[in-house]
């Protein structure tokens, strides 16, 4: 007999072979039980972060949106500027209860008609992270909505740091939102105490924020 019919034959016989020890074939299924388990958890838990992360988003963006400006006859308007922004991230650590690092950019948009082209009168990132530009605007232009000229939108990205908790296979990740909004009660979100259209005074901190060049009069 032939090593080849020899091979075949035990192949035969185990295929056909009903014998069994229940305490082995007991710790093969609860591996995989035990498997199984921690990957249902993981999945679970990342999908529910990635849920607060965007309801999160979603919550600071509204918050942005009410925003008019600064207003001597109103203390409750507050300018928007580099602190307010923090303070925007620290509201959004605070619904997400992340334990990760967390950043959040803000920009002021709106749709050049001459260039066709949407341009940023004004961006700021927290954690030392870029501001938003022309150039890297453009990246993200088929997630902006069409917008008239002379219309504003203010852009809202939040970036979550996200470790899995149990390695099965899911690898650390950033959840990165991006919330496109317009402002509810005025045309623009003017930064600091500046009127939209008018930065006669500068930017305030060149190495952290991107001002419109025609954001002058």
């Amino acid at each position: 007999m032939t090593l080849l019919c020899r091979l075949r034959l035990r192949a035969i016989r185990f295929t056909e072979d009903s014998r069994g020890a229940m305490p082995i074939e007991g710790l093969m299924a609860f591996t995989f039980l035990v498997w199984w388990y921690m990957a249902s958890f993981q999945f679970f838990d990342a999908l529910r972060q990635k849920n607060v992360n965007l309801k999160a988003a979603y919550t600071v963006a509204d918050l942005m949106s009410r925003e008019t400006g600064p207003d001597p006859t109103d203390p409750t308007k507050v300018a928007i500027d580099d602190e307010y922004i923090k303070g925007l991230n620290r509201v959004f650590d605070y619904l997400t209860f992340s334990p990760r690092p967390t950043w959040i950019r803000v920009s002021s948009i709106y749709w050049d008609a001459v260039q066709e082209k949407y341009r940023v009168e004004w961006s700021y990132a927290t954690g030392g992270h870029p501001a938003q530009s022309d150039l890297t605007l453009q990246a993200s232009k088929n997630r902006i909505p069409n917008m008239s000229i002379g219309d504003s939108a203010i852009v809202m990205e939040t970036n979550m740091a996200y470790v899995p908790i149990f390695d099965v296979g899911l690898a650390a990740r950033w959840y990165d939102t991006m919330i496109v909004t317009r402002p509810r009660f005025a045309a623009c979100i003017p930064w600091d105490h500046y009127a939209c259209g008018s930065n006669a005074g500068g930017p305030p901190n060149p190495d952290v924020i991107t001002l419109d060049p025609a954001y002058s009069d």
